[in-house]
């Protein structure tokens, strides 16, 4: 049985649970290992940097689908961890951005999940967060293969963007 990051495990050996998935137990998620959780074609546009591995994954929007269904839900957040056991929450919301208009969508979903995250089940994915010197962003647009990209690095889009702490939107990510 392969464990996270390949390692094989002994039959019958108990994993630890990651932060991630603590965290996202505690808001009433359950956490998939690695990148399950996020749908399959996104999967191979999003990568850890050299010395992190993901920790876990969960469908947001899928959750809260049900609970919220005119909400602008946030799709996905994804743990992300180093060997010294830092544990990272990323954010990650595939999007169209081939027009203008969906800075707007963006930003709707943003200010759902910000608001979510002050609230108390969302406290430790909120520490996961917000981590004081954190090494890269929280909150990232995946842009989705279809279609062009017509938000420009230096046009008032994304000065919005930057102002809400969103970073432009990339085709491939790697986190954190």
């Amino acid at each position: 049985m392969a464990g996270t990051g390949g390692k094989r495990l002994n039959k019958g050996a108990i994993q630890k649970p990651s932060a991630f998935g603590l965290a996202a137990h505690a808001a009433g998620m359950a956490a998939s290992p690695g990148k399950e959780a996020v749908e399959g074609s996104y999967r191979a546009q999003i990568v850890s940097a050299p010395g992190w591995q993901f920790t876990g994954s969960v469908d947001v929007d899928t959750h809260f689908k049900a609970t919220e269904a005119q909400a602008h839900r946030w799709d996905y957040g994804i743990g992300i961890g180093q060997a010294n056991g830092q544990e990272l929450e990323c954010w990650v919301e595939p999007h169209s951005a081939s027009s203008s208009r969906h800075v707007g969508e963006m930003l709707a979903k943003l200010d759902w999940l910000k608001r979510k995250l002050e609230t108390a089940p969302f406290k430790k994915l909120r520490a996961m967060t917000y981590v004081p010197g954190r090494t890269g962003h929280p909150f990232y647009w995946l842009r989705t293969l279809s279609g062009e990209c017509r938000i420009t690095a230096h046009g008032r889009e994304a000065r919005r963007l930057a102002k809400s702490g969103l970073r432009m939107p990339a085709q491939h990510l790697t986190l954190p």
